[in-house]
């Protein structure tokens, strides 16, 4: 089930080329893929704007910034998972200050095995990610189906003086003659009562 949404995009930010270039040299086997780069903290926030990536790697310190607010500031408004990557001697630090925010904390230099699985892992909540969005939107819809329908039985219960369950099984039916959605079949009743008042 997680292999539908393992999107494998990966978005980096360092202000060192040789990082830019470690990353597209030593990605893991699979089907990861670098969807943009940028320099610094102000050339990241205009390029990832509107960009969906899975993965956002950021080395940190930034030549602008450090780093450490884009890391949070992208953590915070969008679903990509990110991997800041610090200097040794910071990595406790950081890891206190950045893993509240969902963010995993990568000390450098490291093993090629350490990035692997940092970036195999990030992949993996991605994932993971999309799939619970995706059951919250389905319950969302769910609750709003249900909200329109409480107000069409509602409607009839006042115009029409049907019983609650009387308006039940007349959305029901409606639906089912019109072969429309029970959420169609209220909206089109709600439309007819809204006009009265």
């Amino acid at each position: 089930m997680l292999s539908r949404y393992l999107q494998k995009d990966i978005f980096i930010i360092s202000s060192n080329e040789s990082f830019h270039r470690y990353v597209r040299e030593n990605l893991p086997n699979g089907d990861y893929v670098i969807n943009g780069t940028a320099s610094s903290c102000m050339e990241a926030r205009q390029r990832i704007m509107g960009k969906q990536s899975a993965i956002v790697l950021i080395n940190i310190p930034l030549s602008d910034e450090s780093g450490t607010e884009l890391a949070s500031d992208i953590a915070e408004n969008s679903d990509s998972s990110v991997v800041a990557i610090v200097k040794n001697e910071q990595e406790s630090e950081m890891r206190e200050y950045l893993e509240p925010f969902g963010i995993a904390v990568l000390g450098r230099p490291f093993p090629h095995s350490s990035f692997h699985q940092a970036v195999h892992d990030a992949a993996s909540a991605y994932a993971r990610l999309q799939i619970v969005s995706q059951e919250n939107q389905r319950l969302q819809t769910k609750l709003l189906d249900l909200r329109i329908i409480n107000r069409a039985k509602y409607a009839l219960i006042q115009y029409l003086g049907m019983t609650e369950e009387q308006a039940h099984k007349y959305i029901e039916q409606q639906a089912m003659n019109q072969r429309i959605p029970k959420r169609t079949a209220a909206e089109n009743i709600l439309k007819t009562y809204d006009n009265i008042r």
